[in-house]
C-alpha cells in the first residue's frame, strides 16, 4: 500500500465512497418502493444484509485509502 501512486489511492478512495453512496441509495430506494421502513421485519433481511456489506466495505476502504490530514507542527521554543 505504501508504494502505490497517489492517483491510484485517490481512485480507490472514490470507489469506496461510491460503495457507501450505492449502499445508502439501495436501502432508501428499496424502502420507498416497497414501503418497508421497519427494521424488525424478517422478510427484508436480505436487503439489510446487502446494505451492511456495501456500507461496511465502503467505510473500511475509504478509511484505508483516504488522504491523511497534514499534521500541524508544535510551536517552536517550548
Amino acid at each position: 500500500m505504501a508504494d502505490e501512486s497517489p492517483a491510484m489511492k485517490r481512485l480507490a478512495a472514490r470507489f469506496y465512497l461510491l460503495l457507501i453512496l450505492v449502499g445508502l441509495f439501495f436501502y432508501v430506494s428499496w424502502s420507498l418502493v416497497y414501503n418497508t421502513w421497519d427494521l424488525s421485519r424478517a422478510e427484508n433481511m436480505g436487503v439489510y444484509a446487502l446494505t451492511i456489506i456495501l456500507l461496511g466495505f465502503g467505510v473500511t476502504g475509504y478509511l484505508l485509502y483516504r488522504e491523511p490530514r497534514p499534521k500541524s507542527e508544535p510551536p517552536k521554543g517550548t
